[in-house]
């Protein structure tokens, strides 16, 4: 039985029904694969329509002549709201693939990249406590991490149907200690740092999560390391990055999730042929590396 929808839900539902009629969000079809590893369905995405579709880091975007920051301002017809207390904005997505996605952005310019904070987990946590489904929270850290805007955002997207949790965080999870401890799981062949939430979403106590985790990979990689970062109301991960892209399929925090997207029937194939978790660790770093 669904829950009933919350002010949040009706909120989006309708900023977004408005915004795809007015022509100010642009929708892109897809098709939904899925394959079996690890006793785990992942989710792969296919996206022709992204086929012809220029990708930039950054960095590379901030130096173009004809750069101009989307989130400021923000298109008012994609604002859903400020967010009280937090400096932060909820938008929209322009450029949409799954209905209902949605940025959370600084008010004020700040870096892409730069250490999350307890206001931005503020942000994060009325979002998720506001939506009647389960929702994923990530962000994109650095130039091989799959950022492309250089305005420090987190994005939001709902679960797909039946899932809590994103296939990567249901193998940590399976495995993980309880308690606040930074973990890693036998079950991941790629190198990753995650920590269980407690019931209640408190942005200091995300934040503390988060610094630990974080300081952990940093040690074992680089404080400049780039990385992406996984949350939902039961546990946050952190997955080092070695490079953006494999064989031309370029992975960001949601591939880190479990849930890919390919652009090509070829790259569709090298899911086949390579493995979801194959993947991610040729874009990552063996687990081995991890170990704490």
């Amino acid at each position: 039985m669904s829950k009933p929808l919350t002010e949040l839900d009706v909120l989006v539902r309708d900023r977004y029904a408005s915004a795809v009629s007015n022509g100010s969000l642009l929708f892109t079809d897809s098709e939904i694969a899925y394959k079996q590893e690890s006793n785990m369905s992942f989710e792969i995405r296919f996206v022709p329509a992204l086929a012809k579709k220029p990708s930039s880091k950054p960095k590379e975007k901030q130096q173009s002549k004809t750069f101009v920051n989307p989130f400021l301002p923000f298109d008012p017809n994609l604002h859903v709201k400020t967010l009280a207390t937090t400096h932060h904005e909820l938008l929209l997505n322009k450029y949409c693939i799954v209905p209902n996605h949605l940025l959370i952005t600084t008010a004020a310019f700040a870096q892409q990249g730069e250490p999350l904070t307890a206001g931005d987990f503020a942000a994060a946590a009325s979002v998720l406590e506001g939506m009647s489904t389960p929702q994923i929270v990530f962000y994109n850290a650095g130039e091989e991490s799959g950022a492309s805007q250089p305005h420090k955002h987190m994005q939001v997207l709902p679960m797909p149907d039946r899932m809590a949790d994103p296939p990567v965080m249901q193998l940590w999870l399976s495995e993980a200690p309880p308690g606040p401890a930074v973990a890693v799981s036998r079950k991941l062949p790629f190198a990753h740092f995650g920590v269980r939430l407690g019931d209640s979403l408190d942005p200091v106590a995300i934040e503390d999560a988060y610094a630990r985790a974080l300081a952990t990979l940093t040690a074992k990689y680089s404080t400049s390391a780039s990385y992406n970062m996984v949350m939902t109301k039961h546990a946050l991960m952190l997955f080092p990055r070695r490079q953006n892209a494999w064989s031309g399929i370029g992975i960001n925090s949601l591939g880190f999730a479990g849930l890919l997207l390919c652009k090509t029937k070829e790259e569709m194939g090298l899911v086949e042929d390579t493995g979801v978790l194959g993947i991610l660790t040729q874009v990552g770093f063996s687990s081995s590396d991890s170990q704490l």
